[in-house]
């Protein structure tokens, strides 16, 4: 009798220590991917936020208005530029593509630029091969929507959760087409 309690005493602890070395490997294994995910986007040396997206309405280049809270439940890239920017201009070809591959996935890419009138930013995406459509483009000719933002420098991105909340900052220009632009997108 004492060697069956012996064992049975032997076997609850060996079975506790597998629980309790299962349950702290899982427990590795899911902060890893959570670190990995929210990674891509300190790779892309994002700047991590925490506040609410101030929402406004603009219009797009052909005068109808969009709401950024209508995008909510969807993970939104609110990109600020403007023609006369070059890294601006070099960024958007990574945009469009990031459109293209994003599209429909609970995702919205919205482009604001600062320009003083819809015909300059239509004739400037003309030349460079843009075609109208391929880039969610709004206007903001009184700057007002990024200096809600804090926006100082351009281009400048904001990361947006599906619930409003700005969770990344990117200041200058980023390739948002490559794989951990996408991995730090598909984050969230």
């Amino acid at each position: 009798m004492e060697m069956r309690f012996k064992a049975a005493v032997a076997f609850a602890v060996l079975a506790g220590f597998s629980v309790l070395v299962t349950g702290k490997f899982l427990l590795a294994v899911r902060t890893s991917a959570a670190a990995e995910r929210g990674g891509s986007c300190l790779t892309l040396h994002g700047e991590p936020l925490q506040a609410q997206a101030p929402d406004f309405e603009l219009p797009d280049l052909q005068g109808r208005k969009h709401r950024l809270s209508e995008l909510r439940g969807k993970t939104v890239l609110l990109n600020f530029w403007f023609t006369g920017c070059k890294p601006c201009v070099e960024e958007i070809p990574s945009l469009v593509a990031l459109q293209a591959r994003r599209a429909g996935k609970d995702f919205a890419l919205l482009t604001v630029s600062v320009d003083d009138a819809a015909a300059d930013v239509k004739s400037f995406l003309g030349k460079l091969g843009v075609r109208e459509g391929a880039l969610p483009l709004l206007l903001d000719t009184s700057k007002k929507v990024p200096e809600s933002y804090g926006t100082s420098k351009y281009p400048e991105t904001f990361l947006i959760d599906r619930e409003g909340v700005v969770r990344y900052k990117f200041v200058w220009k980023r390739d948002w087409a490559g794989e951990d632009a996408l991995r730090c997108v598909g984050s969230l």
